[in-house]
């Protein structure tokens, strides 16, 4: 039987498209378990963003995790061959929601990259990105970062941990004028706090925002991350897919998981981002595995939030019949519109209240008419 693509809701078709995608450019599918152990997310928390695990103790004794994360079971599984391995996924992961305080059921999709991580590689998974925000709406933006920029200025700064965290989440914000004050209140000279307000101030056009940030690089890791930056995007801009590539400082969370390209997609219609990643050798590392990491996953329960044009008509066809006409009869005359492609909805006369686009009416002896 033939998929037939119109009974899918949006965010079905856009997960069957994703998976299309994924699948042609050589990645494997991975399932992981609904239940993983405990211990291995609390470790690696902060790379959650926080979320509140959702745990329980098995029947053997063992406590256990109701899967909040993917790419930590990715991780978990990798083992590193000398080459590169390549995985999608399409998940649901289950986290508290700190609103209502019920356990969410999020479903995301993705891919994730490790081993021998090269330009190629993360060109491609940029782009495959770039496709997935493709496929969700012609109206997007891919937002990237640089996440040696900022630790390389904050390293300048000598700040400790504690006040590179507030930095970076000012940053976040774009909160210029606490930014200021932060660094007067920690010794920061104005030299490197007018840089950091600088890179608050930087957006737009990735190709064009570069010209501004290579005057802001101050120390060898800041202008080594610039170049590694800068032929990233001169190849997506090789590739034709540039025109809605911008950069945003404001997108970094955590340096202590990220290293390199940090990235963020949105579409119109939506408030937030749909699609998160970035290169992630630090996780990997943490994790006891060898080797580079890059990979994205996009949020597809956010899909649902995407406000189609309400319908015109309730189904296609409305057939309508009475208590004389035989049962049979009535089903047969809608088996027959079904071969002309049409989705039938049968309602005896008296009940149709439906907006159809086309109405037909079986009378006695099995003959159908119009209207």
């Amino acid at each position: 039987m033939m998929l037939d693509e119109n009974i899918l809701k949006t965010e079905e078709r856009i997960m069957y498209t994703l998976r299309s995608l994924y699948h042609k450019s050589g990645y494997a599918p991975f399932k992981m378990s609904r239940f993983e152990e405990y211990d291995m997310y609390v470790r690696n928390k902060n790379f959650m963003g926080g979320s509140k695990i959702v745990s329980f103790t098995d029947l053997s004794g063992r406590l256990l995790a109701l899967k909040p994360d993917v790419t930590l079971s990715i991780i978990k599984n990798y083992k590193k061959n000398g080459g590169v391995s390549k995985v999608y996924y399409n998940e649901n992961v289950y986290r508290p929601d700190n609103a209502t305080h019920e356990i969410k059921e999020i479903m995301q999709s993705g891919i994730e990259c490790m081993g021998d991580i090269g330009a190629v590689e993360e060109c491609e998974v940029l782009l495959l990105a770039i496709k997935s925000l493709e496929a969700i709406s012609d109206n997007y933006l891919l937002d990237i970062s640089s996440v040696g920029i900022v630790t390389g200025l904050l390293n300048a700064a000598g700040v400790n941990e504690s006040v590179k965290k507030s930095i970076i989440k000012l940053l976040g914000a774009k909160n210029s004028a606490a930014l200021i004050s932060l660094c007067e209140e920690n010794g920061v000279g104005s030299a490197i706090s007018d840089i950091m307000i600088k890179l608050c101030e930087i957006s737009g056009n990735a190709q064009t925002a570069i010209e501004k940030l290579e005057k802001l690089c101050i120390n060898r890791e800041m202008m080594d991350a610039l170049s590694d930056l800068k032929a990233l995007v001169s190849s997506i801009a090789r590739c034709g897919k540039a025109e809605n590539l911008q950069l945003d400082f404001s997108i970094i969370d955590d340096t202590n998981y990220y290293n390199g390209v940090v990235f963020r997609g949105y579409v119109d219609k939506l408030p937030g981002s749909v699609l998160s990643g970035g290169r992630y050798d630090n996780l990997l590392k943490a994790m006891g595995k060898d080797g580079g990491a890059i990979g994205f996953a996009v949020y597809s329960d956010m899909l649902e939030r995407i406000d189609e044009t309400k319908k015109e008509f309730d189904c296609e066809a409305l057939l309508v019949y009475n208590d004389e006409v035989d049962v049979c009869d009535v089903l047969r005359a809608a088996e027959t519109l079904k071969k002309e492609n049409l989705s039938v909805n049968i309602q005896k006369s008296t009940q149709a209240q439906l907006r159809a686009k086309k109405v037909y009416k079986v009378v006695k002896g099995g003959e159908v008419l119009n209207g």
